[in-house]
């Protein structure tokens, strides 16, 4: 027996034993925080789908794009506490939303809130989660329940300086050593080509316009790339509509019902859409108001042509077979009509017509549109020719006096060109831009 007493065998493993306790209950804490961590995992993620679906939702009602659709038939906060229910995070009782996967939970309680403010004119869309659930072995550090919360923020914006050039479909071309210039506005492509925006030519060329494209940057000499915004969001076209109504127009919507011959401007003050005689109608003078054409080519050239506008502006608006053409280094100095006359069939797209300087809707030619003018010359409103490219050769190194927009299917740069649209806001007109949901915490 004594010597039993006195044995230690045996003694490493019971204190082995003694120590193993408190490690094993630090271990299975260990465990229940990594259970928080992975909660709080899943929480943020639905904090950052809810806000970033109601800053979309917001997205709709601020400025929604042409040529898109928008479901706004629920509120910024049911869009968003639906996607966090979908993520199976809701207020208690609340689980009716579509998709949800909240379960409720013995013990556990879970809020959702939405919150959104403007600030300098960009608006933030903030979602907070939380949920309250017991503290298992917590509870000896004195947790009887545990919290864990995300938050995350979204904002919507814009482009700081939206393009007041915009080729719709094909690229933005820079061909021998044209100098294009902007302080208030950039240069965007919508294609999604490797040369969306090119630069064909020498080190020559200069654009300090802020360019924007979906597609890639080309260039053959120099580093006109550097500066270009690459593979971006498309930026929708402002005028899809109006450009849908103008292409469906038809002579019997016009006054008289029929197009005549017009052999000058002044059948224009009818209102009627006029064939051009003997196939085409040379413009020079004093322009004055809204004009129609239905066919033949309408011709602006000669360097020794001079057009103005008068008090009420100028609007060409090109129709069916129409075309223009602009050659030969004319004086062009020509502001848009600030609401252009129409049919009643353009009733429902009149406000896009605010500042419309040209429309061309003829389909995709090869040659495509050429505009050119002397280093006087300018236009001041919106250029729109959805459907062919446009050329500028030659063109003015004038400003022109506060709102210059080209939108056209693909433009090309030959010549120098100052660009500026500060003032189609003030005037109404519609501008290029495109909106852009980001998560900023």
């Amino acid at each position: 027996m004594r010597n039993m007493l006195h044995c230690r065998r045996g003694s490493a493993a019971f204190a082995t034993v003694i120590a193993l306790i408190p490690l094993i209950g630090m271990m299975a804490l260990g465990g229940e925080a990594g259970s928080w961590y992975v909660t709080q995992q899943r929480a943020q993620g639905a904090a950052d789908a809810a806000a970033y679906a109601g800053a979309l939702r917001l997205a709709c009602d601020s400025a929604p794009q042409p040529g898109t659709t928008c479901n706004n038939t629920q509120t910024y906060d049911y869009r968003g506490k639906q996607v966090a229910a979908q993520n199976a995070f809701c207020n208690s009782g609340d689980t009716a939303y579509p998709g949800s996967r909240c379960v409720a939970t013995s013990g556990v309680t879970r809020t959702v809130q939405m919150a959104s403010w403007s600030t300098g004119g960009v608006i933030f869309v903030q979602a907070t989660i939380s949920q309250q659930q017991p503290g298992y072995l917590a509870q000896v550090l004195g947790l009887s329940t545990v919290t864990i919360g995300a938050t995350a923020v979204a904002k919507i914006d814009s482009l700081a300086q939206p393009p007041c050039v915009l080729a719709l479909k094909d690229s933005v071309t820079f061909q021998g050593s044209p100098t294009v210039s902007s302080t208030t506005c950039g240069i965007s492509s919508d294609s999604s080509a490797s040369n969306a925006i090119g630069f064909v030519g020498n080190n020559g060329i200069q654009v300090s316009a802020p360019s924007y494209t979906v597609g890639g940057c080309s260039q053959t000499g120099g580093s006109q790339c550097t500066g270009v915004l690459t593979y971006q969001q498309p930026i929708p076209d402002p005028l899809s509509a109006l450009g849908a109504a103008l292409a469906k127009l038809k002579t019997s919507d016009f006054p008289g019902g029929t197009a005549g011959v017009c052999a000058s401007l002044l059948s224009y003050e009818a209102g009627s859409c006029c064939n051009a005689p003997t196939g085409n109608l040379s413009l020079s003078g004093t322009l004055n108001g809204t004009y129609y054409f239905c066919s033949g080519t309408i011709k602006i050239s000669s360097s020794s042509t001079t057009i103005t506008s008068g008090a009420l502006g100028t609007t060409l608006i090109l129709i069916g077979t129409a075309t223009l053409q602009v050659n030969g280094g004319p004086l062009i100095q020509i502001t848009a009509v600030k609401n252009p006359a129409g049919p009643s069939a353009l009733s429902s797209v009149s406000s896009k017509m605010v500042d419309l300087l040209i429309y061309d809707g003829e389909a995709y030619t090869k040659g495509g549109v050429n505009l050119t003018g002397n280093t006087s010359s300018y236009f001041n409103g919106t250029v729109y020719i959805p459907n062919t490219p446009v050329t500028y050769g030659g063109n003015s190194s004038q400003t022109s006096p506060g709102c210059y927009q080209v939108i056209a299917y693909a433009v090309t740069f030959s010549g120098n060109t100052k660009l500026d649209n500060s003032k189609c806001t003030s005037d109404g007109a519609a501008k290029p831009n495109v909106q852009t949901v980001l998560l900023v915490q």
